[in-house]
This record gives C-alpha cells, sequence and structure tokens, in this order.
C-alpha cells in the first residue's frame, strides 16, 4: 500500500512539470495524478467563498455573506451585506457560541425570527461580550413605497451600475451614492467588484407630509366639533386627548373638549402632527341634557317649598 501511493506521488510530479503551460510549483494541495493540476476537490474549495472589501467572506454555493467576530472564529451568516438597503426579508444565522443582540431602530428585539426577518427599519447586529459590544453587521428594511431614505450609500465594494427614476434611465458620477432625494419610481442596480453579482432595489420614493384639513379649527382652538377632511384612504390616525390615547372616530368627527395631538401616517410613512383644543361648548343633545337637569333641579326645589307650605296649615 505504501509502495503503490509512493508510485501515485511519483506519476503525479512528473506529470505536473510535462502540463502545458506550466503549473504553480508552490501548490502544496492535492493533485490530479493524471493532469498534475490541483484536484478537483481543492478547486471546489478555492471557489466556495471570496473574501470581500469589508472584511467579508461570499460563500458561492449558499450565496450568503460571512462576517467573522472579532478576534474569534465565530461567525455569522447573512442574505445581506453590510449596509445594504433591501424590501425582500434578511436570514441570519449566528453560531450557537456566539452572544449577540439584534436592535431594530435602535431598540433592542429579541422576538424576531432570524430565518425571516421582515419588519420594516434600521437594524443593527451587535456582538456582545467581554465587556465590550462591537456592531458586525447593519441593514435596513423598506416597503416598496417609503419616503424614510434620501440616499442609498452602497455597501463597501460594490458600485452603481444602472440608475432608472420613473422609467427614464438616469445619469451618475458617483458610484458609491445614490441620492433619492427626489420623488420616483428608482429602479437601482448595483454590482459587487470582486463577485461580479448584480443586485438590485426597486422602490417607489415619496417625501410628501400627508395634506388634511382640520374643519372647525381656527389658530388652534375650536368652540365645536371638528372634523378631518381631505386625507387619503391610505393615511392612518394616532390620537392623543389631554395626554391619553383616544380612538379616531369613524365619523371623522372629535366632539368632546379637551386638548388635541392628532398625528397623521401615510402609506410612505411620512407622518404630520397637528396640535389644537376644543373649547367647552353646548351641542344640542348638551343643550337638552342642561334644560332637563334644570327642570328636575326647578322640580326637586319646587317640591320641597310646596312641602314646607303644607306642614304649616296643619
Amino acid at each position: 500500500m505504501l509502495a503503490a501511493k509512493l508510485v501515485s506521488l511519483s506519476m503525479a510530479l512528473v506529470m505536473a512539470t510535462n502540463v502545458v503551460g506550466g503549473v504553480d510549483m508552490d501548490y502544496e494541495g492535492e493533485v490530479d495524478i493524471y493532469t498534475g493540476k490541483p484536484s478537483s476537490s481543492e478547486e471546489s474549495s478555492d471557489r466556495q467563498s471570496i473574501a470581500l472589501a469589508d472584511g467579508s467572506l461570499y460563500d458561492t454555493d449558499s450565496e450568503m455573506f460571512i462576517y467573522t467576530a472579532p478576534n474569534s472564529n465565530l461567525t455569522v451568516t447573512s442574505s445581506v451585506a453590510d449596509g445594504m438597503i433591501t424590501t425582500d426579508p434578511v436570514s441570519l444565522e449566528v453560531d450557537s457560541s456566539l452572544s449577540s443582540v439584534l436592535y431594530l431602530d435602535g431598540k433592542e428585539d429579541s422576538d424576531i425570527d432570524y430565518k425571516k426577518i421582515d419588519k420594516e427599519g434600521k437594524y443593527a447586529l451587535v456582538v456582545t461580550g467581554a465587556g465590550i459590544d462591537q456592531q458586525i453587521l447593519s441593514f435596513t428594511i423598506v416597503p416598496k413605497k417609503t419616503g424614510s431614505i434620501n440616499s442609498y450609500k452602497l455597501p463597501l465594494g460594490f458600485d452603481l451600475k444602472e440608475l432608472h427614476i420613473s422609467g427614464k434611465e438616469e445619469t451618475f458620477k458617483d458610484v458609491s451614492v445614490v441620492d433619492m432625494s427626489q420623488n420616483g419610481d428608482y429602479v437601482i442596480t448595483y454590482h459587487c467588484n470582486l463577485t461580479g453579482k448584480d443586485y438590485g432595489l426597486s422602490v417607489t420614493i415619496d417625501h410628501d407630509p400627508p395634506d388634511v384639513t382640520l374643519d372647525g379649527v381656527k389658530d388652534g382652538y375650536a368652540r365645536g366639533p371638528v372634523t378631518v377632511k381631505d386625507y387619503s384612504k391610505d393615511d392612518t390616525f394616532s390620537v392623543l386627548l389631554n395626554g391619553e390615547d383616544y380612538k379616531f372616530p369613524e365619523d371623522d368627527t372629535l366632539t368632546l373638549p379637551g386638548k388635541y395631538e392628532l398625528t397623521i401616517t401615510d402609506d410612505a410613512g411620512n407622518t404630520v402632527t397637528e396640535t389644537f383644543e376644543i373649547k367647552f361648548y353646548l351641542n344640542y343633545q348638551g343643550l337638552l341634557f342642561g334644560i332637563l337637569f334644570l327642570a328636575v333641579i326647578a322640580a326637586a326645589i319646587g317640591y320641597m317649598i310646596w312641602s314646607r307650605k303644607k306642614l304649616r296649615v296643619r
């Protein structure tokens, strides 16, 4: 058995010196005994991961990005590169021996399923341990229509390839940043310089805040009901009455006296807040109730007077 292995190794070395074009004489891995070239298993291993500009690795088989925690060999595998903006769910796989915390819009979120992260917002994965917290990965998930982003700084090592806004191809000088300050339908194509793989982002940008009319409000005050008009069917409302949560009425009319804070949010996430105060007033029902209340009081007083007179007569 040992003799056979020595013969095979000798043949491999002889064949390697006769390969057309030559071979890398510093190569120390396994070689094909018939060609003298690196074996297919070694070539496959070389192709499995590519080192990227930000220090991560790209796995060509799974098409995932691999980030290594500082001062360790523990890894985080991600479907997006650090700094990416996407409209699709993101998948993360964290080494079971690695302590980490995932933040959403600056707040720790322990209820997120790492296999399918689809809540909209800005994420940061922080590695913890030994009294040191270090961010290892960040990404942003946005809806198909949004007003939350004004620009897209592409991940390190990625360059802008094509840009279309509302169907028109746009020219650009900076290949690392996409200006998204104007409204429109964006189709962004960019690629990784080291892998050659293309990526895309298609979103509708709307930075305009919602527009509503508060019928009955003048200079921040109202002496009667306030009706909310001229809003979009996709708008949502949040109401505070004297600092407490209050349900927005189905008939769009606010009637209770007090200080209101009305926040309107459109389907792109833009918001506008209106504050006003409804002074105490008497509507028809209130006036009728007041008259009835006074009538009851008057009747009670009259009855007391009549009762006293009757006792005196006796």
